[in-house]
């Protein structure tokens, strides 16, 4: 398979015509390799806009997804971000190679090792998802990769006073989910509506609002 002409194919004809027009992003979409970062089973389906799986349940963003929530993210060269369930490292990758300085949080030690070794200039931690990264913060972005039931007040505490925080909000088994930006420390109550989407959920975190007395 020539991955190259795949990867080529993806930004045309997925990504550029549904309004993804940072330059960063999509030079970042054509020169990174997502192939590698996919299990060699599911190598043919790294360009397609197929959910490809990750680990148990869980699946990554697809291009056109992930390219939607980060360039959501409204960064600047050099900024810091926080990528949550960062898997292999794919979404990590794009964004270093972007300029950012990157901070990549994965709860699965066997999928951090692989991103570990898939990638440079990226600070990688296993950990629990819904902790963030509270030593390293503030951070200018930080991205959720995967679905969560509720945005997480870790997450929104954790950045800097103009950052934009994205994830995908919804539970296993929504029909349609959203994906949603929070711009700044204090913007817990000014979160937006970006696009409806689904996404399967990560773990770690949990609905408070079902929790019964």
């Amino acid at each position: 398979m020539d991955f190259t002409l795949a990867r080529t194919n993806m930004v045309k004809s997925q990504v550029v015509p549904n309004s993804i027009e940072n330059p960063e992003l999509i030079s970042s979409l054509m020169k990174i390799e997502r192939e590698i970062f996919v299990d060699e089973e599911f190598r043919s389906y790294a360009y397609s806009d197929y959910s490809i799986p990750l680990v148990g349940e869980r699946r990554f963003l697809k291009p056109l997804q992930l390219s939607w929530m980060i360039q959501s993210l409204e960064l600047n060269t050099g900024d810091k971000v926080l990528v949550i369930g960062a898997g292999t490292g794919y979404e990590a990758a794009l964004l270093a190679n972007m300029g950012m300085k990157v901070f990549a949080l994965e709860s699965d030690a066997a999928l951090t090792k692989k991103g570990e070794a898939l990638t440079t200039g990226i600070e990688w931690r296993t950990g629990d998802l819904s902790q963030g990264w509270a030593d390293e913060s503030p951070f200018d972005g930080i991205m959720i990769c995967g679905a969560v039931p509720e945005i997480p007040n870790k997450a929104i505490g954790q950045l800097s006073k103009s950052g934009n925080l994205v994830t995908v909000v919804g539970n296993a088994g929504d029909v349609v989910m959203h994906a949603m930006r929070v711009v700044g420390l204090s913007g817990g109550d000014r979160a937006e509506t970006l696009f409806e989407t689904v996404a399967f959920p990560l773990p770690d975190f949990v609905d408070s609002s079902r929790f019964e007395l």
